[in-house]
């Protein structure tokens, strides 16, 4: 078997191709080599496009195969990521690919899991959750939503608080206000449900971020804000969620979501 790396360009129709040939999984990447975001490299296989390795600006690196990856092909991927020295803090891909990863880190890992896709559109939606009532973050609902934030980074990613820039998440949650990516449900000023729109373009949208309170929880209210969303969107949706949350899964199930795929998540201190 012959590996070659090719550097990733904005004009690589083979990466591009593996993106859309991955379904969920690729979205965000689709999206990101549209808008020309990113960086990485592509792996050949005797002349065939096997593998694409992207990183993004903010740390975060996917890793999309064509098919199944064999054991030679995880530990070139990860070689060649080591080879970039480029620093990335949450990576998501096959298997056998974050294994690779995992075993080369000098550092234990914060989380290392399963996630699943899901899926849906406006026309698998489960329309007697949508409600009419959600509506855009707005500013004063800030100070919630940072809260809503800290409080799902420590639930499941065991990210502590305490590490968390302040000033940055009050930017990005601004940026996400302001550019309208943020749907809650719940008076303005305490909501009590929100979720992200995190990636949207040709590939799809990738919703992210979905939290209800803790005292709220119970209602249904995850469960009608993705429905809602699915209803609002004209892109296939898709999200993630870990394996093992069987609750968050259920939720999304109902609102008409379908499991479609597997990867695996590797995040570090």
């Amino acid at each position: 078997m012959r590996v070659v790396n090719r550097d990733l360009t904005s004009a690589d129709d083979g990466a591009l191709a593996i993106a859309r040939a991955a379904g969920p999984h690729g979205t965000y990447v689709h999206n990101a080599l549209t808008a020309g975001e990113g960086e990485g490299f592509v792996l050949t296989v005797d002349g065939h496009d096997a593998a694409l390795v992207w990183i993004g600006p903010r740390g975060n690196l996917v890793v999309v195969s064509v098919g199944e990856t064999s054991p030679e092909l995880a530990a070139r991927c990860a070689q060649g990521i080591r080879d970039r020295k480029r620093a990335w803090r949450i990576a998501m891909g096959p298997t056998s690919v974050v294994e690779c990863l995992r075993e080369r880190l000098p550092v234990k890992p914060l989380m290392c899991r399963d996630q699943v896709y899901y899926t849906g559109a406006a026309a698998t939606v489960a329309r007697e959750h949508i409600r009419a009532e959600m509506r855009p973050a707005e500013r004063s609902d800030r100070d919630r939503l940072v809260q809503a934030t800290l409080l799902l980074n420590a639930s499941d990613l065991n990210v502590d608080p305490a590490r968390v820039d302040r000033r940055w998440l009050r930017d990005t949650i601004d940026e996400r206000i302001e550019n309208h990516t943020t749907r809650v449900l719940g008076p303005i000023g305490a909501p009590v449900c929100k979720l992200d729109f995190g990636s949207q373009g040709p590939g799809g949208c990738v919703l992210e971020g979905v939290f209800t309170f803790p005292e709220q929880r119970g209602q249904g209210l995850a469960t009608a804000l993705v429905a809602s969303c699915l209803a609002e969107l004209a892109l296939p949706v898709c999200l993630h969620v870990g394996k093992h949350n069987r609750p968050a899964r259920a939720a999304y199930e109902r609102a008409g979501m379908t499991a479609a795929a597997e990867c695996r998540l590797l995040l570090l201190p």
